[in-house]
């Protein structure tokens, strides 16, 4: 049975389709919408299985193409309205995707839900979702191959970092600034409004937290701070260098830090959880994806930013009463985790269910 998708074509949007929501990228073609897209096939999608309809009464799934943001910042709300409706009267489910880094909250619609990797859980409606950030296979691309080196436990646990940390004074003022801009922004458009972004200076932050790892006798610590974000790389060449030591850094890793950056969600989760390698994962009230079929708590070590000045006994404690075979178990689940359940093939096929 075809899992039958609608995406509307009311409105012709130039944008690059890096900024198109994921799940209509498979159906992205340069004359409009097709079954068979640039990356239909790329992605593993099936035409037997999932069928683009032309129709919206024929349709099980409603797809907004352009980020959430775009509709309400160039005065298209009228066409979310008409999207919902729709969905309304053809009881479907209908999702779309909000972008950014910062996580603002916009109105709920019955039947829309709201895909996005920003924003505060505490903070949103029940019809916002987790997202996983979209990325290509690095293990692939630079290793290879899909199977991951799988690490042996030691004594020692490798705790790995490659990123933007810093204890410059003029990256926190900056990142403090950019925060209070946006939130003048927010207070300038709607004032009573409960989605105030919290200070958050993610460079120094990560910073503090590095370092208290680094003093000690217990974990042997390989972090590299950037002053700025890849380095400051600015041409090819330097980006295929310092992308490469990024990944080095975790692939020589037993676990990687993971804590968010300018917005609430972390990039690194995924990809160390691509590299087959165990996230320490420290929660900012993050909105993480699918928590209805996955336990993350299964998959990466987990601390509550309340916590943070417990990380060195948190890290302690797990790498202790792991075994050798979960603690090899893991690396594998976390890969296989990225690989078959967090992409656009798997996620299709069950937002009928989410």
């Amino acid at each position: 049975m075809r899992l039958k998708i609608f995406i509307p074509s009311d409105i012709d949007v130039s944008l690059d389709k890096k900024n198109l929501f994921l799940l209509v990228r498979p159906f992205y073609a340069k004359n409009g919408w097709t079954q068979y897209g640039e990356t239909f096939s790329k992605w593993g999608l099936d035409s037997d299985n999932i069928q683009l309809v032309s129709e919206v009464s024929d349709a099980e799934l409603f797809l907004i193409p352009y980020p959430i943001n775009y509709y309400f910042e160039n005065q298209l709300k009228n066409h979310l309205n008409k999207y919902n409706s729709l969905c309304e009267k053809y009881d479907l489910k209908g999702f779309g995707y909000i972008a950014g880094d910062f996580g603002v909250a916009y109105p709920d619609y019955s039947k829309i839900t709201y895909y996005r990797m920003g924003g505060f859980a505490s903070k949103l409606s029940n019809l916002n979702r987790g997202f996983p950030a979209a990325l290509s296979d690095q293990q692939k691309i630079i290793y290879g191959t899909k199977e991951v080196t799988i690490r042996s436990k030691k004594v020692r646990p490798k705790v790995g970092f490659c990123g933007h940390a810093t204890s410059s004074k003029i990256v926190l003022i900056y990142q403090t600034i950019k925060c209070l801009l946006e939130n003048s922004r927010r207070f300038f458009q709607k004032p009573n409004r409960k989605d105030y972004e919290p200070i958050f200076p993610s460079a120094y932050m990560r910073q503090k937290i590095l370092k208290t790892i680094e003093k000690n006798n217990f974990i042997d610590s390989q972090f590299i701070y950037r002053k700025k974000y890849r380095g400051g790389a600015k041409n090819s060449e330097d980006i295929r260098v310092t992308t490469l030591e990024y990944y080095e850094n975790i692939k020589t890793s037993d676990y990687v830090l993971c804590l968010r950056g300018t917005g609430n969600f972390s990039i690194r989760l995924y990809e160390t959880l691509m590299m087959g390698r165990i996230p320490i994962f420290i929660n900012t009230d993050c909105l993480l994806p699918f928590n209805n079929y996955i336990d993350w708590k299964d998959h990466v070590v987990w601390v509550e930013w309340e916590n943070r000045h417990l990380i060195l006994d948190i890290i302690k404690d797990f790498h202790e009463k792991i075994s050798e075979n979960q603690f090899k178990e893991m690396q594998i689940r976390n890969r296989t985790l990225w690989l078959d359940i967090l992409q656009p093939k798997w996620i299709l096929t069950h937002l009928s269910t989410d």
